[in-house]
């Protein structure tokens, strides 16, 4: 499993408090997922306005990976036992450390009440750049991917995982309880557009804005959309599907690559570079963007995760392109 890379030393030079504010109130932004392409132009503009802005920015994305670490489950692969007292006291401390970082009052309440941030409060979850492999109770193995917050639920009546952000593997075990004579219990996946009920299976499924994707590679599942009287869906070995709330997408083939990640890989096969990017911008930290002239370049070829600065290098090898970085968390992609 792939981890973090530690943060750079700090700078040496305080930057001003008001220069920190104006960061703050723009990772705020970025936190809430909601982004639009003129927000997205008023912080470039902000940010090449003056080197100290880029300062200030690279102190509030080393303060924000350090909130995010808050709290994070007991390093090893199996899923240990917590008790509730251990995970009140984990979920008081990120709370503490939101409301610190955001300010007081009406602008805590508002970053808690992103999905991001109620992300961070989650049992189970992944930094940037990180996988995270767990071995739950009934036996299923579950691989978070890159930035990534689940929670459980297992009771004597289902079992149950809550996809809050990003992306999940799961390969289901027989259910345990059934061995002693009890009926078998579901296992099933929620996000915010619906339900995915696993038959006897292995499956990916990603939470993305406005809707989301089941991949099946073994097995079967139901997918159900969150609305009620929407019909549900089988969806077949060697299928994926995208579904919101109210509809569902026809069946596409899935691509062998769809669970590359869960091995450190990024697996391209005659990609736009602007939907590249946007795909390994995911497992990095800061933005990572196109130049208008080479965003319709055609990527091909197998790329690590693991060290998206050697995946950058790499392309650049092979597309006529320049990798410009302003600072570690601004990274242009332009023509060579």
């Amino acid at each position: 499993m792939s981890t973090v890379r530690a943060a750079p030393a700090m700078e040496p030079a305080s930057v001003a408090e008001q220069l920190i504010q104006q960061a703050l109130e723009w990772q705020v932004t970025f936190w809430s997922g909601e982004v639009t392409e003129h927000e997205r132009a008023a912080f470039e503009h902000w940010l090449t306005q003056d080197a100290e802005h880029a300062r200030a920015w690279s102190q509030v994305q080393r303060t924000g990976e350090r909130v995010r670490s808050l709290g994070n489950p007991a390093s090893g692969n199996a899923l240990r036992a917590t008790g509730a007292a251990r995970q009140a006291t984990t979920r008081r401390t990120l709370l503490r450390a939101v409301g610190l970082f955001a300010g007081a009052g009406a602008a805590a309440y508002a970053v808690r009440s992103t999905p991001t941030v109620q992300s961070m409060l989650a049992e189970h979850r992944t930094g940037r750049g990180e996988r995270r492999d767990l071995l739950l109770p009934d036996g299923t193995r579950l691989v978070l991917n890159t930035d990534s917050a689940i929670d459980l639920r297992f009771t004597t009546q289902a079992r149950e995982v809550q996809l809050l952000a990003g992306e999940v593997f799961i390969a289901t075990a027989p259910d345990p309880q059934r061995a002693g004579g009890l009926a078998s219990r579901p296992f099933t996946v929620h996000t915010r557009h619906g339900t995915v009920q696993a038959i006897g299976t292995r499956f990916t499924v990603q939470q993305a804005e406005g809707r989301s994707q089941v991949s099946v590679e073994q097995g079967a599942v139901l997918v159900r959309p969150g609305l009620a009287g929407v019909q549900q869906r089988r969806l077949e070995a060697g299928q994926r599907v995208w579904f919101s709330e109210t509809e569902m997408d026809s069946p596409l083939a899935a691509r062998a690559d769809d669970a590359a990640w869960t091995r450190g890989l990024l697996v391209a096969e005659r990609m736009r570079l602007q939907d590249f990017l946007a795909e390994l911008a995911r497992y990095r930290s800061g933005l990572l963007r196109c130049a208008p002239a080479v965003r319709d370049l055609v990527v091909s070829g197998v790329y690590p995760l693991d060290d998206t600065d050697l995946a950058l290098a790499t392309l650049a090898q092979a597309l006529p392109v320049r990798i410009d970085s302003l600072t570690r968390y601004w990274v242009t992609v332009n023509a060579r």
